[in-house]
């Protein structure tokens, strides 16, 4: 079922919510750019399994609002949404599954709210350090780094250079004429999304590393890390880094993954959450 809820400080969430007959929820948490639909093979998957599956769109990003306040994208503000929707929806045992940014958001909502924690953690091609230089956003060039922060940043280069989007025609005979732009439209509009969340986990990282470190060393939930061998955006040192210090974790390396396993292998991958659900007897 699609939900629409409000915020701790009022933006809107977009989320899909299933419940199903056995009662652990899987939360699942899309990295940044993308949307809840990237994990639609695995929703499918545990739904057929009996488990109840929540995916959200987070903010900024889908459906969900995308606020034009740099602040609103700090990393506790992501967690914060989670945990609103699960106290709406009165999810008492849950998963969270977190794919790139969305396994940092995972750790972070449990250092936020230790007395509520989930049954297990799945991690997904993640970090717990902030794993890009500050020139290169998501490993790319620091040339298109620097492009790209100017364009998010600078409200009066969107209107001047990129005005036809305000204006597109998303009517049926629309999108037919204006393919090119829904094109571009699609891949441009969570440019000012992506540069603020990056930057704003850049900046938290800096001042909490002791802190988000402290949390996986004292993380009591069964964690499942899963790297694609790969994986050239979030390499799988940081997978790594991730297992050293959650005593309680277990890593799995795809062999042939890339930082896109849950859509490229997502068979692979949902085979290796359900066995580790089922052995650690989160139900």
């Amino acid at each position: 079922m699609d939900k629409v809820i409000t915020s701790f400080d009022d933006t809107k969430l977009y989320y899909n919510y299933h419940e199903g007959q056995k009662p652990l929820t899987l939360i699942f948490l899309h990295g940044v750019g993308g949307n809840w639909t990237i994990w639609k093979k695995e929703i499918t998957y545990f739904q057929e399994q009996g488990f109840s599956t929540l995916a959200l769109d987070l903010r900024g990003h889908g459906k969900s609002d995308a606020p034009d306040d740099f602040t609103k994208y700090q990393l506790p503000h992501f967690s914060r949404d989670i945990h609103t929707i699960v106290n709406k929806e009165k999810i008492k045992n849950f998963s969270l599954v977190g794919h790139s940014l969305g396994g940092g958001i995972a750790i972070n909502y449990c250092m936020l709210y230790p007395n509520n924690v989930p049954s297990s953690l799945v991690l997904i091609d993640s970090a717990s350090t902030y794993p890009f230089d500050h020139n290169r956003l998501l490993n790319l060039g620091p040339y298109v780094t620097n492009f790209l922060r100017f364009i998010a940043e600078h409200k009066v280069t969107r209107k001047q250079h990129f005005f036809h989007f305000e204006d597109v025609d998303l009517s049926l005979d629309g999108i037919k004429q204006n393919l090119h732009l829904i094109s571009h439209l699609i891949h441009l509009t969570p440019l000012r999304t992506i540069v603020k969340t990056l930057d704003n986990l850049e900046n938290y990282t800096f001042k909490n590393q002791p802190k988000i470190d402290k949390t996986l060393q004292n993380l009591e939930s069964p964690t499942l890390i899963i790297e694609g061998r790969r994986d050239d955006v979030i390499p799988l040192k940081f997978a790594k880094l991730i297992k050293k210090l959650a005593k309680n974790s277990e890593l799995k390396i795809i062999n042939e993954g890339t930082h896109m396993i849950i859509v490229e292998k997502s068979e692979k991958v949902n085979k290796i959450i359900h066995k580790f659900i089922e052995k650690k007897k989160v139900k």
